[in-house]
């Protein structure tokens, strides 16, 4: 009598690419963290040799092995498979035509939102561009907020209330915006400059 053998079960590619990326995926944080695979054993209370294999795609964690895995890299479970090789880094992509300014009453400075919309209750960011003469005048931000205005070129004056500072080309001014204050191009070239609002909430400065 012949005993009938049974045929290997064809692996699936997909599994096969996703245990891939989790051993790629473990080494990766390991690697990040400075652990060798011998701390990271005494770290999580899994065999040195079971998270080599892991990491070289050749064993099949359990969900408890995965699980002490994540804990000691400060992750999770489902962290770890999440992560995809397909998935884009970029986030967002604004064209021009998509990107909200605001326009001073003397129309001689542009002030374009290119911070993300969703954060400008935390933090706003901001192009800001003036023409000879222009200024823009803002009204107090949230108490304890601070704006930092980066001259890329020309020359600008801010005041805030009654004291006023000049900043040059590469300089950076940091001031209390909950009070009212302007922005101010006096001289006959236009300025340009990235203005960063932080907004009480977010941060508070002493």
């Amino acid at each position: 009598m012949t005993r009938k053998t049974r045929s290997k079960r064809p692996t699936c590619p997909e599994t096969e690419a996703l245990s891939e990326k989790l051993g790629e995926t473990i080494a990766r944080l390991r690697k990040s963290d400075q652990l060798s695979l011998g701390e990271l054993s005494v770290m999580s209370g899994v065999a040195k040799s079971m998270i080599s294999q892991i990491e070289k795609n050749e064993s099949n964690p359990t969900v408890a092995t995965l699980s002490r895995l994540s804990q000691a890299l400060g992750t999770s479970v489902e962290a770890m498979f999440a992560t995809s090789p397909t998935q884009t880094a970029l986030v967002q992509h604004a064209h021009v035509q998509d990107i909200p300014h605001i326009t001073s009453d003397d129309g001689l400075c542009d002030l374009r939102i290119i911070g993300a919309i969703e954060t400008v209750q935390f933090v706003q960011v901001y192009d800001f561009r003036a023409k000879s003469g222009g200024k823009l005048i803002s009204s107090p931000h949230p108490v304890g907020s601070v704006e930092n205005l980066t001259l890329l070129s020309g020359e600008l004056e801010v005041r805030v209330e009654g004291e006023r500072w000049t900043v040059k080309e590469g300089e950076t001014l940091r001031y209390h915006a909950d009070r009212p204050h302007s922005i101010h191009n006096r001289t006959d070239h236009p300025a340009h400059a990235t203005m960063v609002n932080i907004l009480a909430h977010s941060v508070r400065v002493g």
